[in-house]
């Protein structure tokens, strides 16, 4: 993996490499979009790690890697597990925690969730 960090048998990943895997994932797929008319080359973002809220109340660490919004942070977002190597939905509630909707396996299908 790159520059990726083995402590254990966790594979750690760094940004460059979680933006590499969704690129990947995309493929020759940039001008797919969903029913909420997401436009991948707006709404990716630099991958970050952030901490969600399950629906059992445990945090969880994923790194957002696209947002519905990313100018007002705001609506659908997708996130992915590099424990798992799956990505997932997540969103924020209103005067609320960011809130993990669950896991959807590749970057598309997640994109399709939406």
């Amino acid at each position: 993996m790159g520059d990726a960090q083995e402590r254990g048998k966790i594979v750690y990943m760094v940004e460059q490499e979680v933006r590499l895997l969704v690129e990947e994932q995309i493929g020759n797929n940039w001008d797919q979009s969903n029913a909420h008319g997401v436009n991948l080359q707006a709404c990716l973002v630099t991958p970050e790690k952030r901490t969600y809220q399950q629906v059992n109340g445990q945090p969880v660490t994923l790194w957002l890697v696209l947002e519905e919004d990313p100018e007002e942070r705001k609506g659908y977002k997708i996130v992915f597990s590099e424990e798992i190597g799956r990505f997932g939905l997540a969103t924020t509630q209103i005067n609320g925690p960011e809130i993990f909707l669950g896991f959807y396996g590749s970057f598309l299908k997640t994109l399709e969730a939406m």
